[in-house]
Formats: structure tokens, C-alpha cells, sequence
């Protein structure tokens, strides 16, 4: 806002300068031009460069993003493994208690009857080859009995180192996940930031822009002034050489003639403003019909939001946001779309060179090429574009030329 009011200001200053004949007035006014557009260009490079650091970023997220993702995914992981090997261990302490218990009383039961009662079960045996059996058989108890418990130990041991290394891989996982969160974060913020500067790089950029262009349309027309300037002049020697030619041939011809042209001169008149009383009869409907009072007529103002005066090629119909508008009179939509400057808009094309346009609507329920009826809801009013509050901007066209669209209505 304060870049636009600048601008604005130099507007008014050179169109001052313009205005009250100053001298050096294209000089600074090239001079300015010229720094605008060397700022623009520069702009234009920091606004591209930008927009590649902001891509840079974009893809470190897209991967800080994956890696966050993956880390969260490998916690939730090994929170499952750590889950299950935890029970393993259980089960493996119950069964490991399970067996000591079982041999417990084997040794129990040999500590109060001594190794004779296992030597009672060996010689009670009928025959030789029970006997040896018999003996194989108590060596075969005491074996797994020792190597049980040994494996349960083993696989008690296995499932602890597995439980710890577990664990630590679970806390080096969730400090990596935090990090991947912080890397993160840090990336958006940065993205977020450069997004910022590029809006104001652009915001600025469009305010320079806008300021070339009225440079470019005030140099238009200051060769448009000079050229009407040339050709009154031309006419003016043509003018004088042929009142001096009328003088040479006597008052009497130089009478009947000014009284022809005089004639002459009141019929052009007529002809020339019986159109005008036909196009102004009021052909054209209101179109807002809830809203009939005009807050800014036709004619040169200060424009409210750039600060510049220039001609208000239309009227401002004020009213809330979403209000009906409606065709002035039947005809066919030849543009409807959106620019910064006239946010929302329809232009109608009714004839004979006659068209309206409805600018900073805030929805457009009309397109290109619609056949529209007099009276016809074609759109809802807004502040879309450069306003400073709701309105509906009603302009009309003549020929291709803004025309008052209150002699019209």
C-alpha cells in the first residue's frame, strides 16, 4: 500500500507538471520512467530467483517430509518389535521357572532319598538288557534336565540382548524423528518466509507495472494532444488563407456565402444532435435494481485507491456484496473474465455500437457469447479488483468511446 501511494504520487506530480506546462517535464518523466523500468527488471530477476529458492525448498520438504515419515513409520515399528520380544522374554522367564521348578524337585527328592533310590529303579531291573536300559534312561533324565535348563538360560539370554538392542534402537529412532520434525518445521518456516517476500516482491512489481503503464498511456496521450494541437494549427492557416481569398472577391459574394454557411452550418447542427436526443431518451435499464443512488459520477476524480486523478469512465452504483445485477438492455456478452484492475467483469455488446460493462463483481453467472435478455440476472456485485469497497462499476461505450451513462439511462 505505501509502494502504491508512492506511485500515486508521482502520477499526480508529472500529470501536474504536464498540466501547468513545466519545463523539463518529459525529461523527468523519461528520466522516471526509466528508473521504474530498471526497477522492474530488477524485480523481475529477484521474483525469479525466488521463486527457484522457493522450488529448492519445495523439494528439501517433499524429502525432509519422506524422512519424516519413514522415521515415524520405523518408531511405530519397533515399538511393535520391542512389544513382542518383551512378551517373548516373559514367556521365556515362565518356562525357564517352569523347568528350575521341575528339577528342583528332582533334587529335592534325591537329597532326601539319596542316589540309592535312583540305584533302585537300575537294579530292580529282571534281566541284563533292562538293566542297562534303566541306567540309560536316568543318565538321559539327568542330561536334559541340565541342558533343558541350559537352552531356556540361552534363549532367556538371546531374548534380553534382543529386548535391550531393541530399546536403544527404539530411543535412537525417536531422537532421529525428532530431528526429522525440527528439520521440518525449520524448512516450512523458511518456505513460508521466502513466500512472503515473493508476495511483496510481486505486489511491488505490480505497482511498478502499473506505473509504466500509465506512463505509457500519458505518453499517448500528451501525442494525442500534440497532434489535435498540429492539426487546429493547420486548420487555422486554412482557415485564414481562405477568409483572405473571400475578401478579394467582394463583400456581396462575401455575404451570400457567409449566409450560405450559416445555413449550412445550422443544418449540420441539427443533424449532427437529433442522434444524441435519441441515444439519450434512456434506452438502458438501471442495473442494480435494489440500489439507485450513484456514489461517484462520471467525469475526472482522484482514484480512491491509487491516489491518481484521472477520468472515472463510469458511475459507482454502491451496494453489498452479492446484490443483483442486471443486463441494462438485451444484447451479447463479448468478454467476461478478470483482471487486477477491474477484478470481476462483463462487457454486452446491445448494437449499433453501444455497449455496457459491469466491473468488480464478486461472481460472474454469464460467459462469453451469451445471448442476455434486458433485465436479466447476469452477475452479483462485489470489490473485487482495485476498489476500496462494494460497488458496481457501470460503464458505457459508444463507438468505442466512454460515453456518460447517465444520458443514457
Amino acid at each position: 500500500m505505501k509502494r502504491r501511494y508512492q506511485a500515486g504520487i508521482i502520477m499526480m506530480l508529472i500529470s501536474a507538471m504536464i498540466a501547468s506546462n513545466l519545463p523539463m517535464t518529459t525529461v523527468f518523466a523519461a528520466a522516471k520512467r526509466q528508473q521504474v523500468k530498471q526497477e522492474t527488471k530488477k524485480l523481475e530477476e529477484q521474483s525469479r530467483k525466488m521463486q527457484q529458492e522457493i522450488k529448492d525448498l519445495d523439494e528439501k520438504m517433499i524429502k525432509s517430509n519422506d524422512a519424516y515419515e519413514a522415521c515415524q513409520e520405523k518408531l511405530i515399528s519397533v515399538q511393535k518389535q520391542l512389544k513382542k520380544t518383551q512378551q517373548e522374554l516373559k514367556e521365556a522367564k515362565a518356562s525357564k521357572e517352569d523347568q528350575s521348578r521341575i528339577m528342583s524337585k528332582r533334587i529335592k527328592f534325591l537329597y532326601e532319598n539319596g542316589n540309592m533310590a535312583y540305584m533302585e529303579v537300575i537294579f530292580e531291573a529282571n534281566n541284563f538288557q533292562e538293566f542297562l536300559k534303566r541306567a540309560d534312561y536316568v543318565s538321559k533324565i539327568s542330561k536334559y534336565d541340565s541342558n533343558m535348563f541350559l537352552q531356556l538360560q540361552t534363549t532367556e539370554d538371546k531374548i534380553r540382548m534382543a529386548t535391550k538392542s531393541l530399546k536403544q534402537d527404539y530411543q535412537n529412532t525417536k531422537t532421529l524423528t525428532a530431528k526429522a520434525k525440527t528439520e521440518k518445521e525449520k524448512l516450512d518456516q523458511a518456505a513460508a518466509k521466502k513466500k512472503s517476500k515473493l508476495a511483496s516482491y510481486q505486489k511491488q512489481l505490480a505497482s511498478d507495472k502499473e506505473l509504466l503503464a500509465w506512463f505509457e498511456a500519458e505518453e499517448k496521450r500528451q501525442e494525442e494532444m500534440d497532434l489535435a494541437s498540429a492539426k487546429d494549427g493547420n486548420a487555422d492557416n486554412t482557415t485564414s488563407k481562405a477568409q483572405s481569398e473571400k475578401n478579394t472577391t467582394g463583400s456581396t459574394a462575401s455575404k451570400n456565402t457567409t449566409s450560405k454557411a450559416t445555413t449550412e452550418s445550422k443544418k449540420e447542427t441539427t443533424t449532427t444532435t437529433s442522434p444524441s436526443t435519441t441515444v439519450s431518451s434512456g434506452n438502458l435499464s438501471w442495473p442494480v435494481p435494489s440500489c439507485h443512488s450513484i456514489s461517484s459520477g462520471y467525469g475526472y476524480r482522484i482514484h480512491p485507491v491509487t491516489g491518481v486523478r484521472k477520468l472515472h469512465a463510469g458511475i459507482d452504483i454502491p451496494c453489498s456484496t452479492g446484490t443483483t445485477i442486471v443486463a441494462a438492455a438485451s444484447g451479447t456478452v463479448v468478454d467476461a473474465g478478470y483482471n487486477a484492475y477491474n477484478g470481476n467483469y462483463l462487457k454486452i455488446s446491445h448494437g449499433n455500437g453501444l455497449e455496457t460493462m459491469y466491473l468488480h463483481c464478486s461472481k460472474l453467472l454469464v460467459s462469453s457469447g451469451a445471448r442476455v435478455s434486458g433485465g436479466q440476472t447476469i452477475a452479483k456485485s462485489g470489490a473485487t479488483g482495485m476498489v476500496s469497497g462494494a460497488h458496481l462499476h457501470f460503464v458505457v461505450k459508444k463507438n468505442g468511446n466512454y460515453v456518460n451513462p447517465q444520458n443514457y439511462l
